[in-house]
């Protein structure tokens, strides 16, 4: 409608729903009620608090990005306004959101739902009604079994948390990848990606974007080290309990189709397919450089061949979560601890900035200041001439 394409997610469902019939009628039906919906929503997080909180912090990351007409899909369709997506009462409505946990207190007073009625909605939408996948936590103790679903070599940085996603067996693109699963074999990658497309990734499917090394195709790696690079850190949801800068790499469940991926290694400027140690030497040990020289690269041409089945969470930015390497030691100091604090750099850099406007346009500091050179100039003369 009005230019805008309709996208379907692999339920089935428009990832553009904004059609008469979603508009939400005050008496659609009783689960339409807004008691109804706070009853849904209770159980919701009652159920399983941790993934609500990560699957809303991932709506809340498109939201806010500056790509949301790609990252925001399916996008709430009670925020179409004429055929156009009216962004400014989405996101104020997303700034009136409460910490999950105090909403779930208010929900008890089904008296004072009217009150807070289109925080309801919204999150009704994203958590009960955008039921597909089930996002499901991994307990701590289960994160080490989730990993080993990939024969991974090079250390890396573990998740903070682990969230298993679960497609109904009604969802037409999981139908079709266990159909085709009959005839190939199946193996585990990891994709990285940054933050807000994760939200439009469960609901329409990895996108292929282009690469100029390849052609085109999703990046896959068997190594996490690999894949964590690509998942740029970004703004999640301040109220969360995950926390307010969140990363997020992919466990995808691929299908062994040659017509459909292409196997990459590491390759020298010549494009021989090799690896040049001589190159190397000051990155890698000789040892990691035979090590590396083993490790495939998969790009996935054909995106019904991947299923993402884990998400892997990092609550803190991936900078601070790399291992350390010799030139990490050696490179210590305050520099290094500028660096790492970002966002204190900025506010001490601005309060030394408006300090010095201050002082510069302070009469009565200059006054003093003239009255200490007086003094310095006239105990250095008398110094002079004893």
């Amino acid at each position: 409608m009005d230019g805008e394409p309709d996208y379907m997610s692999d339920t089935g469902t428009n990832c553009n729903l904004h059609t008469t019939s979603e508009t939400y009628p005050e008496n659609l039906n009783k689960l339409e009620t807004l008691e109804k919906k706070a009853v849904h929503l209770r159980l919701v997080l009652e159920k399983d608090f941790k993934a609500a909180d990560m699957k809303w912090s991932l709506f809340v990351a498109a939201a806010f990005s500056f790509r949301y007409e790609s990252c925001l899909k399916p996008f709430p369709p009670g925020y179409w306004k004429n055929g156009i997506k009216d962004m400014d009462e989405l996101l104020s409505t997303i700034t009136d959101v409460p910490a999950l946990d105090l909403l779930l207190r208010q929900l008890d007073n089904l008296d004072d739902l009217k009150s807070y009625a289109e925080i309801i909605d919204l999150l009704f939408y994203v958590l009960v009604r955008l039921k597909e996948p089930i996002i499901k936590t991994v307990p701590i103790e289960s994160h080490g079994n989730v990993l080993l679903h990939v024969n991974s070599t090079v250390p890396a940085a573990k998740p903070q948390y682990v969230f298993q996603v679960v497609s109904s067996n009604k969802s037409t693109a999981e139908v079709k990848w266990r159909e085709l699963a009959k005839n190939h074999n199946v193996f585990y990658a990891f994709h990285g990606n940054r933050l807000e497309n994760f939200y439009s990734m469960l609901h329409c499917g990895i996108q292929q974007k282009p690469m100029c090394s390849t052609g085109g195709g999703m990046f896959l790696s068997p190594e996490l080290s690999a894949s964590l690079p690509h998942s740029a850190g970004g703004f999640g949801w301040g109220a969360s309990c995950l926390g307010g800068h969140l990363a997020c790499v992919a466990l995808c469940e691929i299908l062994d189709v040659p017509e459909g991926i292409n196997y990459q290694r590491p390759v020298t400027n010549q494009g021989d397919g090799g690896y040049d140690d001589s190159r190397s030497v000051d990155r890698k040990s000789n040892a990691d450089e035979a090590m590396y020289k083993q490790l495939p690269n998969y790009y996935v041409t054909n995106a019904e061949l991947v299923r993402v089945r884990y998400l892997l969470i990092y609550a803190k930015p991936l900078a601070s979560l790399r291992l350390p390497t010799g030139h990490n030691k050696k490179d210590g100091g305050i520099r290094k601890w500028f660096a790492r604090h970002k966002l204190f750099s900025i506010l001490f850099g601005y309060g030394l900035m408006l300090a010095t406007i201050g002082l510069a346009n302070n009469q009565p500091l200059h006054y003093y200041f003239k009255m200490f050179m007086k003094k310095l100039e006239l105990a250095y003369s008398n110094v002079k001439v004893s």
